[in-house]
Order: C-alpha cells, then structure tokens, then sequence
C-alpha cells in the first residue's frame, strides 16, 4: 500500500506539471499515465513480471519520443527500483529509465523540449528511484523482522517445552527422594524401635508370670500396667510404620515392577495400559500382588505368549484386569469345564483365592476364569471403602 500511495504522488505531480506546463491535458499525457498507472497496479497486485517489465520498457522508450511521458518517468523509476533479479533483462529495465533523462538534457535546447524543466524532472525521476529503493529496503526489513520474531517464538516455545520437562523432572525427582527418605525411616523404626518394643512386651509378660508364681501380686499389677503401655507404644509405632510406608508407595513404579515380574522368564510379552496415576498404598499392594500371581499362574498352568495388564481409574472405583491368550495345559483342562462339572476347589487355588481375599478386604470383588481364548483376572475396588479396607488390613497384619 506505501508504494502505492508513492506512485499516486508522483502520478499527481506529473499531471498537476503537465497542465501548468502546456495549459491542457493532451491525449498523449493522458496515455502515458494509463500506461503508468497499468504498470503500478501490475507491479503491486498482478505480480506479473514480465508485463511489468514491458510496460517498464514502453514507458521509458515512450518519453524518449513523447516528451511529456518525461514527467511520469518517477513512476517508471520506482518500479524500475523494485526490479531486484540479476539477469541481463532485468538489469537493462532497472536502468532504462536514464535513457530519457540523458535525451531530455541533450535535446534541452530545442524548442519541443523548451518547456519541460529537465533539471526539475530529472531530480523527481531519481526521487522515485530512491523512494523505490525504500520500499524494496523496507519490504526487506519486515521480512528480517518477521523471520526473527518467528524464530524468537520457536525458541521460547522450545524453551518452554523443555523448563516443562525439567520441572516434571526435578518434582520427579524430589518425590522419588521424599518416598526413598519415607521407606527408609519406616524400615529403621520397624527394625529398630519395633523389634525393641516387641522384646520388652516379651519381657514384661515374663515378668508378670514370674510374678503371680511368686505371690508377688503387686508387683505383678504394676508389670502388666507397664506391659499396657508397652503395647500402646508399640500400636502407636505400627500406625506410624504404616504412615511412612503408605505416603513411601509409588503406584505407577510398583505396577511397573509387578508387571514386569516375568520378564526374566523370556516366554512372555507383557503390555500394560495404566490410566491410574496414584492410589492408596492397599490398593497399590493388592494390584502389584495380583499382577504378580496372575503372571506366574499364565507361565505356570498356561501356553499363553502373550498378556496384557489394563488398568482404568473410574470415578467411583479402580479396576485392574489380566488377560492372556493361551489355553491351559492338559492338566489344567478341567478349570475350562462348566463349574456344575468341576469342584470349586479345582476352579480356584490358593493364589486365585488369595486374590479373592485381598479384594474383599478393599471391599471390591475379583473374578478369576476363562475369557475368550484364553485367562483373565479380573479385579475392580470401590473408592469410598478403598481408605477404610486399607486401613482394617494394615491393622490386622501389624509389624512382621
């Protein structure tokens, strides 16, 4: 649009000099700003070069022989100025328009060409040439300026991505050393301060034996208070165990591990799909147990090549399933019998009925049998009761 309204100008100055300089519009100016205005719209819209460059050529020849074509000759130079290609035609259009500048100054003295101010117009054709120049020069610098701004974006964008990555980094590392520094204290104070405890509860209620033998009943009354209080540090420091170790578990680093329990075996291909980004410390025990018992049942009782391990995180309950492709062996047929045939004792083992136990404890349910071609276990567990099954579990197990 700049180069444009440059032109506009210098069409305005030619045709306000033309009707000063001979008191009318003659038909030849007014050709010759048809042919510069064709020339300006090719330049800026149509993106024609070689018209362009025509219409270049016959404007400049033109005011060789039409004198008053010398006044739009700032046109004929802007454009010429926007030729940029080094080849020889295009070199010889930048530059044609000296050729009717040179021809004014050596015909100045003629009565045809008294009227024109040759000097005036030779110094508006340079103008335009310069103004020309510009523009290329500016087209040029926004160019520079948008490729820099281009790449300056690219670079934040990478930098970016990567300050993203080491973050997640660096808070995966803070909390691999704040679960590794947990599991630590736990494991001190359980073979530590644990095992103390359970000697001195051992102690105290030796004592309190040896004291009832001996008639000694007070004393025997202080010892079983003493052996009270032993016990509740000793439920104390089981609750604060279970704590360390609960907020130590990583349940995307255990799955993985249970999952890839077999991989030394070389007979099975294991994929796992988990969608379950954290969970409670039972529920992360009773998934990797599983995981790991199904497993060595498919190496054990199966043919199967191939496993995979889905987990899903619903809003109101975890589900976890193993599903194999292999059938049973020989000996292992009559778990794919109808259950009125086969025994319940012959359908589940003791691993299958182990799952069962744990996923009951969470108050979920498992189903453990035949599925399409070949073996899956199938574990789901409510959220809402996921906390309190934990909770019951660890109390019962204890410090071992």
């Amino acid at each position: 649009m700049n180069r444009l309204l440059f032109q506009a100008v210098f069409l305005a100055m030619g045709l306000t000099a033309g009707v000063r300089l001979f008191h009318d519009v003659t038909p030849s100016l007014v050709y010759g700003a048809l042919v510069a205005v064709c020339c300006a719209a090719l330049g800026e819209y149509a993106g024609c070069m070689p018209l362009t460059v025509m219409l270049l050529v016959v404007l400049d020849c033109g005011a060789c022989l039409v004198w008053s074509w010398c006044l739009l000759l700032p046109i004929a130079a802007f454009n010429a100025a926007l030729l940029q290609d080094g080849k020889p035609v295009m070199v010889v259009a930048r530059w044609l328009w000296l050729m009717p500048i040179l021809t004014m100054a050596l015909r100045c003295g003629h009565a045809d060409v008294r009227p024109l101010p040759a000097t005036q117009v030779a110094l508006l054709t340079t103008l335009g040439f310069a103004c020309g120049l510009f523009c290329v020069r500016n087209a040029a610098l926004a160019e520079q300026v948008k490729r820099l701004q281009d790449s300056k974006r690219s670079q934040i964008r990478r930098l970016r991505s990567q300050l993203a990555e080491h973050e997640e980094d660096r808070a995966l590392a803070v909390r691999t050393a704040t679960l590794a520094e947990r599991t630590r204290i736990a494991r001190e104070i359980h073979d530590n301060v644990g095992h103390v405890l359970t000697r001195a509860i051992m102690q105290s209620e030796a004592a309190q034996v040896v004291s009832r033998i001996a008639g000694q009943d007070e004393s025997a009354r202080q010892i079983a208070q003493i052996h009270d209080t032993l016990g509740e540090a000793m439920t104390m420091v089981r609750k604060s165990v279970h704590d360390l170790k609960d907020e130590g578990t990583d349940f995307v680093a255990q799955i993985e591990a249970a999952a890839h329990s077999m991989d030394d075996s070389g007979v099975l291909i294991v994929r796992l799909a988990n969608d379950i980004a954290s969970a409670p410390a039972a529920v992360s025990r009773c998934f990797a147990t599983t995981i790991r018992e199904a497993l060595n049942n498919t190496v054990r009782h199966s043919s199967a090549s191939n496993v995979t391990i889905t987990l899903h995180d619903f809003p109101a309950l975890w589900q976890l399933s193993v599903q194999d492709d292999g059938a049973r062996h020989p000996s292992e047929t009559a778990l794919d019998t109808p259950p009125e045939t086969v025994p319940a004792k012959d359908y589940s083992g003791i691993g299958l009925a182990d799952i069962e136990e744990r996923a009951r404890a969470l108050g979920g349910n498992a189903l453990c049998g035949p599925y399409h071609d070949g073996w899956r276990v199938f574990v789901s567990i409510p959220k809402p009761l996921a906390n309190d099954g934990a909770n019951d579990a660890d109390v019962k197990k204890g410090i071992r």
